[in-house]
């Protein structure tokens, strides 16, 4: 059973995905979760922490699942492997729809910039963690960007690339990350 801020975070998600993010308040992310508004208000003090919340959720999640990834995976390119893993996940069991989580990522980037504080403070480490992944940096960073290019299309609903096409995308992306990868 989810912890209460983790249920909290995944009914705002919730909210903002089903209901629209301008209906993104306390009274009906209480009413999703289940709780008083007092109850919400108990673990995010306003909306705005509350959004800095959900972010946070998604920083704590794709280095969780980078984490986990490298555990299996020591080899070269093994970090931006599990980052690209983590980039393309659909849910997450502590705060359940990434897609809707991002979508509060994106709600929070519209509110107001600062509240992407998390990850922005998380990018240092994470660029060190590619540069240093044991694959030429410039290649690697590439690949992150074409990972985060796939996650914001895919929570904003971009067709950019049909299923087929998306598949073998990733599939590249994924023999990219190794040492010996060779274009052509």
């Amino acid at each position: 059973m989810k912890n209460t801020k983790a249920r909290i975070i995944a009914a705002a998600a919730n909210v903002a995905v089903t209901k629209g993010v301008q209906n993104l308040t306390i009274d009906a992310v209480a009413e999703e979760a289940g709780l008083s508004k007092g109850g919400v208000f108990y673990h995010f003090a306003s909306k705005e922490l509350l959004l800095l919340g959900m972010v946070q959720a998604l920083v704590d999640h794709t280095e969780t699942m980078v984490q986990a990834h490298r555990a299996a995976d020591t080899e070269a390119g093994g970090w931006l492997r599990g980052f690209i893993r983590a980039s393309l996940a659909e849910d997450a069991e502590d705060v359940g729809s990434i897609g809707q989580l991002s979508v509060g990522f994106l709600t929070a980037a519209a509110n107001d910039a600062s509240l992407l504080a998390p990850m922005n403070d998380r990018q240092p480490q994470w660029r060190d963690a590619i540069n240093h992944d044991g694959i030429d940096p410039v290649r690697a960073q590439i690949i992150r960007l074409a990972a985060d290019g796939l996650w914001i299309n895919d929570i904003m609903g971009v067709p950019v690339l049909d299923a087929e096409e998306r598949a073998k995308v990733i599939e590249r992306l994924g023999h990219m990350t190794w040492p010996d990868y060779k274009e052509g």
